[in-house]
């Protein structure tokens, strides 16, 4: 009884504070401007709804294109899809460029549903996120692709690990770059540092954008050579249409 009663003084303490701050500091959606409480991440459910959301067939398009040549991807998901001037791109790029680093998380969540209910996803060790350099660190403040995969992990409860491999290279930004170009501004861009980690481990790699999977598939080839059974790829989303002046 007295535990319950703690819990309840705790809980409206909670409610408190979280009415306080909206009310004097009142959290506005990114989209539309409409405000609304500070658990929604900035974001309102109309405009969640509005991201453009992927499908299994252009998925497996994207897939088949990308990755199974090499065969380095084992299994690919991806929640939404980039269009040019959409919904998505406009939220991503509130995350990457404008130092909105929760929306990181809210969007994680929402892969998390979706990861939870593919049947490979339950044999996955570990997340590993797309590490970026320091320097980009930096000057961002944070990795957006771990603020993802910790989302993920609230819905999931997966296991994951940002301190396995780094970029050990700052490679120029892969917009504007066209296939051949990406694939040689990533080579040998990272390394393992972790070999234990990964050994005989089923992973999955987190990112936010994939456009034609250079950066996520040398990360693959590098952990692969470091030991790792199987690497899989889940993203926000990935670019249908290949537009190499979009701004990803």
């Amino acid at each position: 009884m007295v535990f319950e009663k703690e819990m309840g003084i705790n809980v409206n303490f909670k409610n408190f504070i979280l009415d306080f701050f909206d009310f004097f500091f009142p959290n506005f959606c990114l989209l539309c401007n409409k405000k609304i409480t500070r658990s929604t991440f900035s974001l309102c459910l109309d405009c969640l709804g509005k991201l453009e959301l992927s499908n299994k067939k252009d998925i497996s398009e994207f897939y088949n294109h990308n990755f199974v040549q090499s065969k380095l991807i084992t299994n690919f998901y991806s929640k939404f899809e980039f269009v040019k001037d959409g919904f998505f791109q406009k939220i991503i790029h509130q995350l990457k460029y404008n130092g909105k680093s929760h929306i990181g998380i809210l969007l994680g969540r929402e892969l998390g549903k979706d990861l939870s209910k593919q049947s490979w996803f339950e044999e996955i060790d570990i997340m590993i996120p797309v590490p970026i350099h320091r320097i980009k660190k930096f000057i961002r403040g944070y990795n957006q692709s771990l603020l993802i995969v910790k989302g993920i992990n609230q819905i999931t409860k997966k296991s994951y690990d940002d301190n396995i491999i780094k970029r050990i290279k700052n490679t120029e930004t892969q917009t504007h770059l066209h296939l051949h170009e990406r694939i040689e501004n990533v080579k040998d861009a990272f390394k393992v540092i972790n070999k234990g980690k990964v050994l005989n481990k089923k992973i999955l790699i987190v990112d936010d954008v994939c456009t034609t999977g250079s950066t996520v598939s040398e990360i693959a080839r590098t952990l692969l050579d470091a030991g790792a059974k199987e690497l899989n790829l889940a993203t926000l989303a990935f670019v249908k249409e290949k537009d190499f002046d979009i701004k990803v």
